[in-house]
């Protein structure tokens, strides 16, 4: 501790301390004068010094801080190597700096509650699939379970309407809060007592958001009135600003689960959902309690669930539990979704990086040459290799740093816009910590070893001092001229380039590929008019009595373009599924494939062809009968008529009528097998398809749904729209690549041309004399050019075959890809022809007007 104290007093007083060192010094060498010795009987001052002065200090530290200095006014020395290097390394760290942002939010970030390293979400997988937890099973467990300290339910994305607005609202269990450990900014919680089935509570508690924005931060929330679907509750608290809930996703409004049954009276599966023991879909997470590791709490969780299903007189599953993490991709499933996507990412990005540090270390052994005089002159002053080595790698960190600084300031800015740009209503905290600052720093350290190390290295090999010190800076052109390290980073930019710049390719073509696609059904002339009614009148017989009349309206109206209902328009965000067996087939399995309910106007309203039977009529919603997709047909009767046959579906006997043409359902990805019921309306209120664009049109069509259901809100959406949100993913992938491929064409350049310009300032010389003895410009550009020319086929060649293995394996991912098109890897090859012809214009131009005279006189 007293070394401590003495090295940080020196610090405080080093001017003094060393002037005070200085004059004792001088005292010593005076009293040796005054005996008649010689000065030198001291030694040397200067070392005796030094040595005195490390009993204060840190040597190492000290040599640190000059070398940090040097370097900042070598940066400074040189502001176009600077700025270059900077602008390189800055914009690839922080591309990685931000995509490392976004994956810290979405799979690093647990819940924002207290202690939540010990919170779990519980999933459950049987032989028969995945699946989340019954509210029966829930309470079951939630009673029974030890190795928790408290178990929550939750069931998120149910939209209401507050005063014509649409809000997010989520059930959850009474103990939510609790569990979490969420302490209100205003009121409080949900009480045991408000989380009975039998006795639902009409209670609120609001986000902080919401709050704000929606209610002007009312200092009286607590105890307020709100109207949900036109349902009072009062609201009993106000979330803190930092819990957004335990979704991805906005939330708004968090209430009660048995408050279901309010917002929907007329629903009679809210009540089996809420009691029945074969119910599901209904998340379920927890609190570990203390001591207690995942892997006891899933075995008990198991065994439970295997005794409730003996209670309730079912067959054991034998399930396996997995308590998982709390981050939005910690879920298997999620994992296997995004996980390939984001690691595709981090493969274009480092690519990135590892481009501009190749460009970097071809700059730094450009004044590694320049500076090899400087460097034998330290070294044959007695300054060891290993010296020059730190320094040089202090000068490299330096601009790393710099570098990392700015990548920080980029992933302050555009993750949030990235995100924001995929889901506007995402509830994700993207703002660097100290998981981003830990990666910024392991970037910028790992940078400067890949760019700084090998220059640092070469420019300081002993060999050649003697040379180096009577040579000039040109006499050494030839033999650096053909250095193997330059031409190998150069040929790594220039395959990186390609790699980058054909994928980026391959998705934009695969774009078009996908915006030229036939769905089935006519995209530019049709349109979806979404009816929303408030959430206790969605199912039930008012919706199936709107349902009815709505049709009647559509069908007695002549003077309407051709519509239709529908439950699940194409490419909608939701998908319905119905259990389906063929009968007469022994063995034959049941399986669940996609289903919708369509009126007889659907067809012609969509563009789609009947291709055998018939098509729904009125009187088919009193009957047994379906129609199926050719898809269907072909997968199930192959070479045969599937019309007349009977299948078992939604638990019914049911004949098919007739066979459509297929459409893409979900996505641009797949043609899947539907099958299609008489619409009812008994799930939700249906949509209209309305075959044309018209203002006209649709404001007749919203009106006859206004005069049914003056509540009703009816959205207009064209189809296009839903068509350019599903081609989204590609979109943005090509974008992404687009710019990723430009910005590495854009370091690649500018390395390229600090390589040509490289060699024509080594081989000024050497040009000068090729030029006395008659030689013309274009020689001199084949000369400047040739030098590298082996280096850039190189970079093609790899490039090219590094594009086709990465593109290979993202078309399994992007059906659109086609990893061998000719079009692009020729694009590829023309756009880095030029850039090669830009980047070495300048140093050409320069090489054709060396003067010979000059030239020979420049020693």
């Amino acid at each position: 501790m007293f070394k401590l104290l003495r090295r940080l007093q020196y610090w405080l007083r080093r001017h003094k301390m060393e002037a005070e060192l200085a004059e004792e010094m001088e005292f010593h060498r005076a009293m040796l004068a005054d005996h008649g010795k010689a000065p030198a009987v001291m030694g040397n001052i200067t070392l005796s010094r030094e040595d005195a002065r490390a009993v204060w200090i840190w040597p190492w530290l000290e040599s640190l801080c000059q070398d940090a200095v040097y370097a900042f006014r070598a940066m400074r020395r040189e502001p176009a190597f600077t700025v270059t290097a900077l602008l390189a390394l800055g914009s690839a760290i922080g591309l990685n700096t931000s995509l490392f942002t976004i994956f810290n939010a979405v799979a690093l970030q647990p819940w924002p509650v207290h202690d939540p390293s010990r919170v779990v979400m519980v999933n459950r997988f049987v032989r028969e699939g995945g699946g989340d937890f019954g509210i029966a099973e829930y309470r079951y467990l939630a009673q029974y379970a030890r190795s928790f300290s408290g178990l929550f339910a939750v069931r998120n994305g149910e939209r209401v309407k507050m005063q014509d607005n649409l809000q997010q609202l989520t059930y959850v269990s009474g103990n939510y809060f609790g569990v979490l450990g969420v302490q209100m900014e205003r009121g409080r919680g949900f009480l045991d007592q408000e989380d009975l089935t039998g006795a639902p509570a009409a209670v609120a508690v609001i986000s902080h958001e919401f709050w704000q924005n929606r209610l002007g931060a009312d200092p009286r929330i607590v105890g307020r009135v709100i109207r949900l679907d036109d349902i009072p509750f009062t609201v009993v608290g106000v979330a803190p600003v930092d819990f957004t809930g335990t979704s991805p996703l906005r939330n708004d409004i968090w209430t009660p689960l048995p408050a279901r049954k309010l917002l929907r009276p007329n629903d009679p599966s809210v009540q089996s959902w809420l009691t029945s023991s074969t119910s599901c879909c209904t998340p379920m997470a927890g609190r570990l309690a203390p001591g207690v590791t995942r892997t006891q709490a899933q075995a008990e969780l198991a065994i439970l669930l295997d005794q409730f299903r003996l209670h309730n007189q079912m067959e054991p599953q034998q399930p396996r539990i997995i308590a998982s993490g709390t981050s939005w991709i910690d879920t298997p499933r999620k994992k296997r979704q995004v996980v390939p996507m984001i690691l595709t990412m981090f493969l274009a990005v480092t690519l990135v990086l590892l481009l501009a540090c190749a460009n970097i270390g071809n700059l730094l052994l450009a004044r590694a040459a320049a500076r090899r005089r400087e460097m034998a002159v330290r070294l044959s002053l007695g300054g060891s290799r290993l010296r020059i080595i730190r320094q040089l790698l202090v000068e490299s960190m330096m601009l790393a740093a710099a570098a990392a600084g700015l990548g920080l300031a980029m992933a302050t800015v555009v993750p949030a816009a990235v995100l924001r740009r995929l889901a506007e209503n995402q509830a994700f905290h993207v703002t660097p910590d100290l998981n981003v600052l830990a990666y910024t720093m392991a970037v910028a350290v790992l940078s400067c070893l890949a760019f700084g190390l090998a220059p640092a290295l070469h420019g300081t090999r002993v060999g050649g001092i003697s040379a180096a010190l009577k040579a000039g800076a040109g006499s050494e052109g030839a033999q650096h001229a053909r250095l193997p390290m330059r031409s190998m980073l150069l040929s790594v930019q220039v395959a990186i380039s390609v790699i980058l710049l054909a994928n980026a390719g391959l998705l934009v073509r695969g774009m078009q590929r996908a915006q030229a696609l036939d769905p089935g059904f006519d995209v530019q002339n049709s349109t979806v008019l979404s009816i929303d009614l408030p959430a206790s009148q969605y199912t039930g017989p008012r919706t199936m009595e709107l349902t009815r009349n709505l049709l009647a309206q559509l069908d007695h109206s002549e003077d309407l373009p051709a519509c239709g209902l529908a439950l699940n328009p194409p490419l909608s965000n939701t998908n319905y599924t119905t259990s389906f067996q063929v009968t007469g087939q022994p063995g034959a399995p049941l399986l669940h494939i996609f289903s919708n309910e369509i009126s007889s106007g659907y067809l012609a309203a969509m563009g789609m062809r009947l291709l055998a039977g018939r098509n729904f009529v009125p009187e088919d919603t009193a009957r047994d009968v379906v129609v199926i997709n050719e898809a269907a047909a072909k997968r199930w009767w192959p070479g045969q008529s599937p019309l007349g046959r009977t299948v078992l579906a939604d638990e019914k006997l049911r004949q098919i009528v007739g066979v459509i043409s297929d459409v893409y359902t979900n996505d641009l990805s797949s043609i899947e097998a539907v099958i299609y019921y008489p619409i009812t309306g008994r799930w939700a209120p249906p949509s209209v398809v309305v075959h044309d664009r018209g203002a006209a049109s649709l404001d007749r069509i919203t009106a006859i749904v206004k005069e049914i259901e003056p509540r009703a809100q009816v959205r207009a959406e064209p189809l296009t729209a839903s068509f350019s949100r599903k081609l989204q993913p590609s979109i943005y992938g090509s974008e992404l690549a687009g710019f990723l491929g430009l910005l590495a064409l854009a370091i690649a350049s500018v390395g390229m041309h600090g390589v040509f310009a490289y060699v024509v300032g080594q081989r000024t010389r050497e040009i000068g004399v090729r030029m006395a003895l008659g030689a013309q410009p274009p020689q001199i550009v084949r000369l400047v050019l040739g030098s590298s020319a082996r280096a850039l086929v190189w970079g093609l060649g790899w490039g090219i075959g590094g594009a086709t293995g990465l593109s290979i394996l993202l078309a399994h991912s992007l059906p659109g890809i086609d990893p061998l098109d000719p079009r692009t890897y020729c694009s590829v090859v023309l756009l880095l022809s030029a850039a090669v012809v830009l980047a070495s214009a300048a140093p050409a131009r320069r090489a054709m007007q060396v003067d010979p005279v000059r030239a020979l006189r420049w020693e």
